[in-house]
């Protein structure tokens, strides 16, 4: 650098550094001194980290600027860099552009590089504010480096050359380098599908001049899957007002895509069951009046759609049965009718049963009901036929019976069918989880986790198919010894510790020392406690507690889990061991469940000679399940 005047070098750009092949300055003009606030003598013979730390650079600058000066570094030729921010010792900001040149020996080889400022701007920065940039940068490193959100720098040129992209486009199986380094543009990324439309958008917004671009689109990872992303970058003009560059960020949306796609396909499929059914189907809002019906609702009823959207199902209807029906919706219940309807538009009389069903959103808001009628004509005419064939029925219903024996035998079947090749998956599952096949990632382990969470819950789903069979064959066979309830709730709390540990749940236990034994299956006992458990989980919010607890009675032992979950009206809680029994359509497609666990517990808990019963306040306010067991 000796031989290049100073002068020449001053006049021809604003700021002007090199560094030789090891990173250390060998030239700091005075126009750097400037720009950045640094004496000369204390950079001259510096490490560019130094430096660099001095500058305090942000990690996306940082990264920025090292990626340039390695591309230049390999491929010996100059290039540009766009809107670096430093911050000067006197709390300056100053946002500089500039070239990358190569320095090269006498052999043609890399010896270092020399970088130019050509423009700056900066602006004063109050010492407050420097002060809590500095203390903040840490914290903005820590969540640039952990967000999903991946930070791109293109070049305003044919399908976006990356001059930057952060470390997280791994998530797309894609390195920086491989953009970087020219090996990859952005546009050879894109879907080919949703490419001309991205080029398309973009042009227009250079052509209108405006800066900012919002977009989604459809992306290929590097293994060829296709992913959805949102972009939203910022345009950048260069001095003559033209396109420079693109600084942005892009996130994944592929699973808000699909859930939009899949609930567009219910839509339309419900949209069609809704016109196309052949049975009348109205909507009917908080106030019972009727927003929207199908063409046969009117033909039923023999009134025009339009005389029945409107409609009030309490005021405007005569029939006190068919009001009756309708209010059971506004105590959350379903409302049923059958017989023969007046309309009271038409003056028609028709033979109908109608169905109401609380509508609900997702956040617990009764939003009016759904009415699904029926002209059962036919069906009442066919009735009054089939009294003269009673003898018919009966054989009939034999025949059910014996169709209902092999509907028994066929799920015992299929239940064995199941179970062998379950307890083959949940085996091997085990051994992978516990690593004697060999290690496991992190990311592995709870892959594994859920695997085997979830072939528990199918084995237990299993388990109560084959109980039922085998209480309807009468083949349920009980091996009664003394066992010890404190082991059994032991070994049921280990059993979910997963799915208790997955909600934060704290379990506490109230069980005194040296508790009777009782004379029971322990196996069947503890399929018992596992249901419950498995119920107050699954009803429980996160962060909630369980608490078990043992009372020795004069003939029994008394064991009550308490849950503080969502808690049960008490007029439903005796129906609450029925087979099959779910509260309402709402909590069982949120909670999930069959409507088996508590019918096998009443069923296990009886066989013992025991009781059992459920207790709750009301509605979000827990519930107790007791169970008495002789000693």
């Amino acid at each position: 650098m000796k031989g290049l005047p100073d002068k020449l070098l001053n006049n021809m750009y604003k700021g002007i550094w090199a560094v030789d092949i090891n990173n250390k300055f060998i030239y700091f003009n005075e126009g750097m001194e400037e720009i950045t606030g640094l004496p000369r003598d204390k950079i001259i013979g510096a490490d560019l980290n130094y430096f660099m730390e001095l500058a305090h650079l942000s990690v996306g600058d940082e990264g920025h600027f090292r990626e340039l000066a390695l591309r230049v570094k390999d491929t010996l030729k100059p290039s540009r860099y766009h809107s670096l921010q430093f911050l000067t010792p006197e709390g300056k900001l100053s946002i500089q552009s500039g070239h990358i040149f190569p320095m090269v020996n006498e052999d043609g080889k890399y010896s270092g590089i020399i970088c130019t400022v050509e423009s700056f701007s900066e602006q004063k920065i109050r010492e407050k504010t420097f002060k809590d940039m500095l203390s903040s940068k840490k914290k903005l490193e820590d969540i640039y480096k952990n967000s999903p959100v991946i930070a791109f720098l293109w070049t305003a040129e044919k399908d976006w050359p990356v001059e930057f992209v952060s470390d997280n486009i791994s998530q797309f199986g894609y390195t920086p380098e491989d953009f970087t380094s020219g090996k990859l543009i952005y546009g050879d990324i894109i879907h080919p599908d949703d490419l001309d439309f991205v080029r398309n958008d973009v042009t227009q917004l250079e052509i209108e001049g405006r800066q900012f671009f919002s977009k989604e689109y459809r992306i290929l990872t590097k293994s060829g899957e296709v992913r959805w992303v949102a972009e939203r970058s910022l345009l950048v003009f260069d001095e003559e007002n033209k396109p420079s560059y693109y600084q942005g960020i892009m996130i994944d949306i592929t699973e808000r895509k699909l859930a939009e796609e899949a609930l567009l396909k219910s839509e339309k499929k419900y949209r069609f069951i809704f016109e196309n059914s052949p049975l009348g189907i109205f909507n009917f809002d908080e106030d019972a009046n009727i927003t929207h019906c199908n063409d046969n609702i009117a033909k039923i009823m023999g009134v025009p759609k339009d005389k029945i959207i409107g409609m009030n199902m309490i005021s405007d209807i005569d029939d006190e049965e068919m009001k009756e029906a309708v209010r059971a919706i506004f105590s959350r219940k379903s409302g049923h009718y059958e017989g023969k309807y007046r309309n009271p538009l038409s003056r028609k009389t028709t033979p109908i049963k109608a169905d109401y069903s609380p509508n609900i959103s997702d956040d617990g808001k009764l939003l009016g009901g759904v009415g699904i009628v029926e002209d059962i004509t036919a069906r009442v005419e066919a009735e009054e036929a089939m009294i003269k064939y009673a003898e018919d029925l009966a054989a009939a219903n034999e025949e059910l019976k014996s169709l209902d024996k092999m509907k028994d035998e066929f799920l015992s079947n299929v239940s064995h069918e199941l179970k062998t090749p379950l307890t083959s998956i949940k085996g091997y599952t085990e051994l992978i989880s516990e690593e004697s096949l060999g290690p496991l990632t992190d990311k592995q382990k709870e892959v594994e986790t859920t695997v085997l969470r979830n072939a528990e819950r199918l084995k237990r789903l299993v388990d109560s198919l084959l109980y039922i069979s085998k209480v309807h064959s009468g083949t349920v066979k009980y091996i009664f010894e003394p066992t010890s309830i404190a082991e059994i709730i032991e070994m049921t709390l280990q059993d979910l510790k997963i799915q208790i540990e997955q909600k934060g749940l704290t379990v506490e236990k109230k069980i005194p020392d040296k508790l009777p034994l009782i004379n029971g299956d322990k196996d069947k006992l503890t399929d018992t406690f596992t249901n419950i458990v498995d119920n107050a989980i699954k009803f429980t919010p996160e962060g909630g507690t369980l608490t078990f607890a043992v009372q020795e009675e004069e003939r029994y032992l008394h064991i009550i889990l308490k849950d503080t979950g969502i808690g049960i009206p008490p007029d439903l809680i005796p129906m609450l061991f029925r087979r099959f029994y779910q509260i309402d359509a709402t909590r069982k497609r949120k909670y999930g469940g069959t409507g088996l666990g508590l019918y096998i517990c009443r069923e296990i808990v009886a066989a013992h000679d025991g009781k059992i019963w459920a207790e709750s306040e009301g509605e979000n306010k827990g519930t107790r399940i007791h169970i008495q067991l002789p000693k």
